[in-house]
């Protein structure tokens, strides 16, 4: 697990978009924090995929109480609750 400092959020905000788009999913041209997750293909099997490399890349376990839609939504909640984890 990862033991440095996250990065700004803003910084945060865009590392994550580079891993959904390189690694996780085929997203569109524009996609971006604000993007919707499940319009981009984000399903039950990704979702496992993105916990496994939120954990591997941020040292961040997400608990069940927190696999909300509202949390997946977007990149930007993804990152505030990563933040939020985190510092738990």
């Amino acid at each position: 697990m990862p033991s440095q400092p996250l990065p700004a959020l803003a910084h945060l905000d865009q590392q994550l978009v580079t891993l959904v788009c390189e690694r996780l999913l085929e997203t569109q041209p524009g996609f971006g924090p604000d993007s919707n997750l499940y319009e981009s293909g984000l399903d039950s099997m990704a979702l496992m995929q993105l916990l496994i490399l939120v954990e591997e890349e941020y040292g961040v376990s997400i608990p069940e109480s927190a696999l909300t839609k509202q949390n997946f939504s977007t990149v930007r909640h993804l990152s505030q609750l990563i933040v939020e984890r985190r510092a738990a």
